[in-house]
């Protein structure tokens, strides 16, 4: 159905497709002027008939298969057919930005997209080139009226609208859409602030500062204070209702105020998201825990009687003690590859958790080896830098009061879950969990003299620790050999030593102490026990004159570091081998050390030696001098083989007269005595 000049009209193949009547029918009726055909067929343009000539019969029909009246149906098209898709409509309620920063909501954006397109659609309709009248239909209803309904008869799933349904208040409507633009299809309660009655930026600041307040002030409490404000200068008092709203508004930026900086940090700042290492090694977190497990304590007191002069005992047992645990942890699979416990943390048990890691990559590997990267907070910074950065090859430290940059914080909570809170002395969680969450204190009052001591609480510890070592090994030791060798770097024993070895100290005084070498090496004490250690490299017999500090691993004194007072001499010495003196006595490896032994010595004879004929050669040019001066009789020089005397008595020899009568000076070449002799000039 559509108008063709001012008329209704059907197309005459849809009339003949649909069965309504046939082309022989349709013609003969327009021969005898029964029907009024408007407009002639041809290519492209279909045949028009006039509704209104057409009889009754066929009328009944066409209404039937449109759905209901056909000058309705016609409007309906004549509206749709002008609704049309709109990109920069769309974009605009898409991006529109309401006063407190927000979009707008979804269904809210297709409704008014829906009513910005229909009335496009009624400005087309109307400012058709047909006359007004004509072309919104026939009979006597308003245009408006018809306009309405057709409206109101569109497709709901196909066009949200909410236009109103009275004709008067959508041409109202549509007058404003004219007027004002896109923008006033949006509702006043959009538009608007949602609390206008703090209409300008003064009034906006103090209500502002009032919810970042510290004390966090709860809405009726900042109403109060806002409302004095506003009655002393004239301003309109608010609800809590608004306070609310206006709390919402300002939530970023008055967080710090409310919650402090760290929370802000944490809770409004943007996070960055990072993947675990691709290989063991390759980064480590550490951090110390206050283990959530409770052990007890017996304290004694001593009283003395100010009359009596007698002393008396009194013991307390406290049961609210944590132990403190400093996990290295390796991210690639969250594998503690080091730890230590201890009371607190403080930076030897820190260094203590590094020294395990290291050992325990030998326990692994085979050889000590360094990691890459090692992650730490920033307590005791300056003082533990330099043992970080000689376990890896940088350090890194998280950012201050950045509890999510370091991946140790939650994988403690997940011990806590996991391990500690299936144990009788579990503590609960942090402080900040709900009391739901935290154990029962009367089960915990009933039970406490059954919470372990000191010892028992670190064997739980320990055993915790083993546990999620021995579930991730398997992974952990696959990814290692696949790993590329340039990047395994091994940590060197004298490093190792340097950096996390305990100083020999003494046994009285408990203060760091220092030895000499003697011939048979570094004496020392450790741990009650009198050790001898010496070492293989040549240059450690250069130094018998420097105090020596030793450094050592309480867990392995096989080794120990000697180095000097500013540390530019080290040394590391291995635990003399003890030879049995008896051959019966000897064991598989005995010949081997000894062997080293005699290696070295010979080594030592042959650097003495090298080094004296050196000298020898080195002295030719001047032995003349020397010998005038009588200077090899005072200085007692040797020659090459170990001679003094010949060479001496070379410059008493005088040879015979020339026949010139010139005097000549000769070497004289003197051998040994015998080998025995040779060998013991070479010595000495």
């Amino acid at each position: 159905m559509e108008y063709y000049n001012n008329t209704l009209t059907v197309e005459v193949d849809w009339l003949v497709s649909e069965g309504i009547i046939t082309a022989d029918n349709l013609r003969q009726l327009s021969s005898r002027d029964r029907v009024n055909i408007v407009r002639r067929g041809c290519r492209n343009t279909p045949a028009l008939v006039a509704y209104d000539s057409m009889p009754e019969r066929f009328k009944s029909e066409i209404s039937k298969r449109v759905g209901g009246d056909p000058y309705k149906q016609a409007q309906i098209n004549q509206l749709e057919i002008r609704i049309e898709s709109n990109v920069q409509t769309s974009d605009f309620f898409e991006t529109y930005k309401l006063t407190d920063g927000r979009n707008l909501p979804k269904n809210t954006i297709r409704e008014y997209y829906a009513n910005a397109i229909v009335l496009d659609a009624i400005q087309k309709l109307i400012n058709d080139k047909r006359s007004k009248h004509s072309t919104l239909g026939h009979g006597t209803k308003r245009a408006w009226e018809q306009i309405s309904e057709a409206v109101q008869e569109l497709d709901r799933s196909k066009y949200p609208h909410a236009l109103p349904a009275n004709s008067r208040r959508l041409e109202e409507r549509y007058k404003k859409y004219q007027k004002e633009g896109i923008e006033s299809l949006i509702h006043k309660n959009f538009t608007n602030k949602n609390a206008s009655k703090v209409d300008d930026d003064v009034k906006e600041a103090v209500l502002a500062e009032l919810l970042a307040d510290p004390r966090n002030l709860d809405n009726a409490q900042v109403m109060t204070f806002y409302n004095t404000f506003a009655k002393i200068s004239g301003a309109q008092t608010i609800t809590a209702a608004t306070v609310a709203n206006w709390r919402d508004e300002f939530d970023t930026n008055i967080y710090a105020g409310r919650r402090g900086s760290v929370a802000f940090s944490n809770k409004k700042g943007m996070q960055v998201k990072r993947s675990a290492p691709s290989c063991p090694l390759y980064f480590w977190s550490m951090d110390g825990w206050d283990v959530e497990l409770l052990f007890q304590k017996l304290t004694k007191r001593i009283v003395r009687d100010k009359i009596t002069k007698q002393e008396k005992t009194y013991e307390t047992t406290t049961y609210h003690h944590r132990p403190t645990v400093v996990v290295v942890l390796d991210a690639f699979n969250k594998y503690p590859v080091g730890y230590a416990i201890g009371i607190h943390e403080s930076p030897d048990l820190i260094k203590m958790a590094l020294r395990n890691a290291a050992k325990h990559t030998q326990e692994l590997f085979g050889t000590m080896y360094r990691t890459h990267q090692v992650q730490s907070d920033r307590y005791q910074i300056k003082n533990l830098t330099p043992f970080y950065e000689i376990i890896a090859d940088k350090s890194t430290p998280a950012r201050a009061k950045n509890a999510k940059a370091k991946i140790i914080e939650p994988y403690f909570k997940h011990l806590n879950k996991v391990y500690c809170q299936l144990q009788t002395n579990w503590a609960g969680f942090g402080i900040t969990s709900k009391k739901e969450s935290q154990p029962n204190n009367e089960y915990l009052n009933k039970y406490k003299k059954d919470f372990p001591d000191y010892d028992g609480v670190c064997a739980q510890v320990v055993e915790i620790i083993e546990k999620e070592r021995a579930d991730k090994l398997e992974q952990y030791l696959q990814k290692w050999s696949e790993m590329p060798e340039a990047d395994k770097v091994e940590f060197k024993t004298e490093n190792f030593l340097l950096a996390f070895g305990e100083t020999l100290k003494h046994s009285r005084t408990d203060k760091e102490t220092t030895v000499m070498m003697q011939d048979n090496g570094l004496k020392v004490t450790i741990n009650g026990i009198k050790r001898e250690y010496d070492c293989f490299d040549l240059a450690l017999r250069d130094h018998y004159s420097v105090q020596w500090k030793i450094k050592y691993d309480p867990t392995d004194v096989s080794k120990v570091l000697a180095v000097n007072s500013d540390e530019s001499l080290r040394f590391v010495l291995e635990e003399k081998y003890i030879q049995p003196m008896a051959l019966k006595d000897r064991k598989p490896g005995d010949s081997g050390e000894l062997q080293k032994v005699r290696e070295f010595n010979a080594s030592l004879e042959k650097q003495a030696t090298d080094f004296r004929a050196q000298n020898i050669e080195k002295m030719a040019s001047v032995m003349p001098l020397m010998l005038q001066n009588d200077t090899l009789g005072k200085l007692m020089l040797t020659d090459s083989h170990g001679q003094h005397k010949d060479r001496r008595n070379d410059g008493r020899r005088v040879a015979p007269k020339s026949p010139k009568g010139d005097l000549k000076i000769r070497a004289v070449d003197v051998q040994p005595e015998d080998e025995e002799s040779d060998f013991r000039n070479q010595l000495y």
